[in-house]
């Protein structure tokens, strides 16, 4: 059961003026739903519109992801967003010094059964920590407690405050993901925060959501049949101010 709930983040992006307001709520937020967008094509314009789409080892020329199960039972490292088990929820690029700062799903066909969304505030994730275990918190945001990637990955952690007072979330949990003993031993606390912080979005045709990819993680529940899902990875346009991160929640 999730503590969080979302706030008042649907936008409908086919009125006029409805990107910017998406982008205003992605500013505020750092998270939005929307519907109407039913296909890769669609997908393709709502992100030029936000920015310039960055392109992804499995995207198409389009610079879109089609996400599927196609790997079956046992995907390679870095592949289990191809498969029909559960995904946990992540960062996408999370082995990249930058990654890309929003991401945008959108769902093609749902599943037979489960796959719906999930969705986990970063801040609120960071907030609770700080109230609850704060020794927690101080380890998971130290330099160089973590490694994500393979052979080409970067060194970072869960954490990462900049000079300006944001905090960046960077996170994986699969076999691509690395932590010194500093950081491991916080692990299980981190992942029962997580838990209590996720909310489950059920997916329809046609409804997605963008999330500030520094600050919501996102995955998926397992499923059955079929599903299609479509991704942008997109840097948005510096007029928007979406902030790399968030601003940590200031307790009195």
């Amino acid at each position: 059961m999730s503590v969080s709930t979302l706030p008042d983040c649907r936008v409908d992006v086919g009125a006029v003026g409805g990107v910017g307001e998406l982008a205003a709520v992605l500013a505020r937020d750092g998270v939005a739903l929307f519907d109407g967008v039913h296909n890769e094509q669609q997908l393709q314009q709502l992100a030029s519109r936000l920015g310039h789409l960055v392109p992804h080892r499995n995207s198409t020329g389009s610079g879109i992801t089609v996400i599927t199960d196609r790997v079956g039972t046992r995907p390679s490292p870095g592949q289990a967003g191809f498969c029909r088990h559960a995904l946990a929820a992540h960062t996408d690029c999370s082995d990249l010094p930058r990654p890309p700062l929003i991401v945008a799903m959108t769902c093609g066909r749902p599943a037979a059964r489960g796959g719906d969304c999930t969705l986990v505030d970063g801040r609120a994730v960071h907030h609770e920590l700080a109230t609850t275990s704060p020794e927690a918190l101080a380890d998971l945001s130290a330099r160089r407690g973590a490694y994500f990637g393979g052979a080409a990955g970067i060194v970072g952690n869960v954490f990462e405050p900049d000079l300006h007072g944001l905090v960046a979330l960077r996170l994986r949990r699969d076999e691509l993901a690395r932590f010194s003993p500093q950081t491991q031993r916080w692990l299980p606390v981190l992942a029962q925060v997580i838990d209590r912080h996720t909310i489950t979005i059920p997916t329809r045709v046609g409804g997605g959501y963008v999330v500030n990819n520094r600050r919501w993680l996102h995955g998926r529940t397992a499923f059955t049949g079929p599903r299609t899902m479509y991704r942008a990875l997109i840097e948005p346009r510096p007029a928007w101010h979406i902030p790399a991160g968030f601003t940590p929640v200031v307790t009195p």
